[in-house]
């Protein structure tokens, strides 16, 4: 049997220092693992931080030094893109369809154009004092998402009539008699059927007794709307003449935005009606600045430059197939090699040029006064540079184009193309003139250009 040998027994104070040695090495472990801990948690709580900022706060793009957030282009993006599914019938669940992909991603670039002409409104609204109440706003709301269910008869001239204003009036003589029988019984199903079978030229609707099924705003062509909107429901109207002929009219229901397509999907995509009338508060702020734009562009005579310009699409890679890319930049190169080599400017247009409408005149686009243009950039050059000298070349997304200046005229009156012309581009003409005066710039990569 071993023996056993007894061990040393500690003093009092020997066990006291083994305790705080072991209390000490305890303390040292807690304080190492918990520094562990937190770091590791800070790195995480940091990452998840930093994460969130690059996906929501960092600056889709900037006006005037102040960031739009990721986030709110993201949700207009979304916004946009709900849109398409309706008006494209894209079913429910199939919003991810690979096959819709491309359509999808254009919505990238309209909404990041969107925030920043969202965000020029919104300023311009304040400093110009366009006030709506909110009236208004639910007023419009109203218009633009109410529906209507209606029928309609349609009597065409005859196009191949000889003599078109006979044709015509024929054919209003016909409507005119349809609608007099109809406004006699206008509920009578079995008269509508009768009608629309006999006598409607719209094979759409004409077996169904002329039905046209629920129709929201813009649906259907001006004057059909514009006639169809006031009327009270069961009224059969007069003849109402479009771009197809003569409409004989009736609203049999109307209802409101609740049960519009485009309000369910957005409603159901996590949208609120206050994020929709938002959207409609900023059409209207664009149409009064439009018309206010439009009333002041069209002063006459203004200084004027005759202009000639070589333009060629842009160069861009499509489908993994760079043999058109290459050979448009060697177009480009070609193009700056020859007017370099001092070789006539109407003579390169002619040659190169795929605007079809002026290459056989050298180019020759007409005398431009400033807002004919909605590139502020190659307006500015224009009007700057000496009669007979060309300018550098411009680019854009989808075209590379030259200037020559021919002419110059420091009072000259404008044609009524011209005024047109001014007046159609006067709220984008305007909005670009915003966009550098408010020191526009776009972030998200591969949108940085418009």
């Amino acid at each position: 049997m071993a023996r056993r040998i007894p061990l040393p027994r500690l003093t009092q104070r020997q066990r006291t220092a083994r305790w705080q040695r072991e209390r000490r090495q305890q303390a040292i472990i807690v304080v190492a693992f918990s520094a562990i801990l937190f770091f590791v948690l800070g790195l995480m709580a940091w990452g998840a931080t930093d994460r969130y900022y690059r996906e929501n706060l960092k600056a889709a793009a900037t006006i005037d030094g102040r960031a739009i957030a990721l986030r709110d282009w993201r949700r207009e993006v979304k916004y946009q893109q709900t849109k398409f599914y309706v008006d494209f019938g894209v079913p429910i669940g199939l919003e991810n369809d690979p096959r819709i992909a491309q359509q999808k991603s254009e919505y990238e670039r309209s909404a990041l154009d969107t925030v920043v002409e969202y965000a020029i409104l919104d300023a311009s609204a304040n400093s110009e004092g366009v006030s709506l109440g909110d009236d208004a706003v639910q007023t419009r709301y109203l218009s633009d998402f109410s529906q209507f269910r209606s029928r309609h008869i349609l009597v065409m001239p005859d196009k191949d009539a000889k003599d078109k204003d006979v044709a015509d009036k024929a054919a209003l003589e016909k409507a005119t008699g349809i609608a007099k029988q109809l406004k006699e019984k206008p509920n009578d199903q079995d008269l509508w059927n009768k009608l629309a079978k006999e006598s409607s030229d719209d094979p759409g609707s004409k077996d169904s007794g002329g039905e046209l099924g629920w129709v929201g705003k813009g649906q259907f062509v001006k004057e059909f709307e514009d006639a169809a909107t006031p009327m009270q429901l069961g009224q059969v109207s007069d003849p109402v003449k479009s771009q197809f002929g003569y409409h004989i009219i009736q609203v049999e229901e109307r209802r409101g935005p609740e049960a519009s397509d485009a309000i369910q999907r957005w409603l159901g995509a996590g949208f609120t009606v206050a994020d929709i009338t938002a959207h409609t508060r900023h059409d209207m702020i664009r149409e009064d600045l439009t018309k206010r734009r439009q009333e002041a562009a069209a002063a006459s005579p203004v200084a004027q430059v005759h202009v000639a310009h070589i333009l060629v699409s842009a160069p861009v890679p499509t489908g993994g197939d760079f043999t058109q890319f290459s050979a448009q930049l060697k177009k480009i190169s070609d193009i700056n090699a020859a007017l370099d080599k001092g070789t006539d400017f109407a003579e390169v247009a002619k040659q190169f040029s795929e605007d079809s409408d002026t290459k056989d005149k050298g180019g020759d686009v007409g005398w431009i006064a400033r807002g004919m243009f909605t590139d502020i950039g190659a307006e500015n050059e224009l009007f700057s540079l000496d009669a007979g000298t060309r300018s550098k070349q411009h680019n854009d997304r989808t075209q590379t184009v030259w200037y020559k200046v021919l002419e110059k005229n420091d009072a000259r009156a404008l044609d009524d193309e011209q005024k047109k012309k001014i007046k159609d581009n006067a709220y984008a003409y305007w909005l670009n003139q915003q966009k550098k005066a408010h020191d526009v710039t776009r972030l998200v990569p591969g949108l940085e250009f418009e």
